[in-house]
């Protein structure tokens, strides 16, 4: 006797997704949806993983733009984490306590990154209590690992002014003048002189360290961070950026041998860094440092 009965789509031939047409079904949809500009289309990467992908950024973007995404607490049926303990524990114990709570995330496909050093039970604190409460705009995709950064929630300004503060010293001891160009606003402003190109003072640096053997006895110390920091308003439909102005200074000392002069050249004084927020990005808008002419002389 045949069967009639109509077969389920799981079970019929030629039912079965094409994750490349899924793909560029949801890179039309990003668009449409979206404004999606640019095709997600890495090389080397199997037809599976892209749908995949592309599925996550869709999510993504579709629940944001609702705002109606669901918690972590949600999405993952995240369990009651003991609180931290009242009395003081060991270093150990402290990072065994936040390695347990980030393994449970890791088991459901969660990596939580710190890029700063920060105490055991702040860390905690956020893994236990903070982020089971926050949006998870990416949902839960089978297969794909979600990553969660701290500072993207809790940017931590200071640390990001001392450490480009650092990769301008590095620089300036590599005699490195292109790094410059990932620390300093292109628009430099020189008290009392006015603004000017930032261009002109890597130029300036680029042919001083060009007349240099090298530096010897150079040493440096950030002595403080200061910086202010205003949240952005709207204002009719426009948003207007936060605004943040901010600071690193300290001391610095070095020997430099100069091709030019038979005589070494010794710096010692205090340096100050002056930093603008702008493009969610903390950069040198006026460097005071021993031995460096700003504006430069040209």
């Amino acid at each position: 006797m045949a069967d009639n009965t109509p077969q389920s789509n799981e079970n019929r031939e030629g039912d079965i997704p094409d994750p490349s047409l899924e793909a560029e079904m949801l890179e039309m949809k990003l668009r449409a949806e979206f404004g999606m500009l640019h095709s997600y289309q890495p090389e080397d990467l199997p037809p599976e993983l892209h749908q995949m992908f592309l599925q996550q950024v869709y999510d993504f973007e579709k629940n944001a733009a609702s705002g109606e995404a669901g918690t972590f607490a949600e999405t993952l049926s995240t369990p009651v984490f003991d609180p931290w303990p009242e009395a003081e524990i060991s270093w150990e114990k402290g990072e065994k306590l936040v390695e347990e709570v980030s393994q449970w995330y890791r088991s459901n496909h969660v990596e939580v990154s710190f890029a700063y050093d920060y105490p055991a039970s702040q860390r905690y604190a956020f893994l236990t209590s903070e982020l089971p409460q926050l949006p998870n705009y990416y949902g839960k995709v089978p297969g794909m690992l979600t990553g969660v950064i701290y500072e993207e929630y809790y940017p931590n300004h200071a640390a990001v002014i001392e450490e480009n503060a650092t990769k301008f010293l590095q620089a300036f001891f590599d005699r490195n003048a292109e790094a410059f160009k990932e620390v300093i606003w292109r628009d430099q402003i020189a008290p009392g002189k006015g603004p000017y190109d930032g261009l002109l003072l890597i130029d300036y640096l680029e042919k001083w360290f060009a007349s240099l053997s090298g530096f010897e006895k150079k040493d440096f110390s950030i002595l403080e961070i200061s910086y202010d920091w205003e949240e952005g308003e709207e204002s009719g439909e426009q948003e207007n950026p936060p605004i943040g102005l901010g600071y690193a200074e300290g001391m610095v000392g070095y020997i430099v041998h100069s091709l030019l002069q038979a005589e070494p050249i010794r710096m010692a004084g205090p340096f100050k860094f002056y930093f603008e927020w702008r493009e969610d990005h903390w950069g040198i808008i006026y460097p005071s440092f021993p031995g460096l002419i700003v504006p430069p002389e040209v």
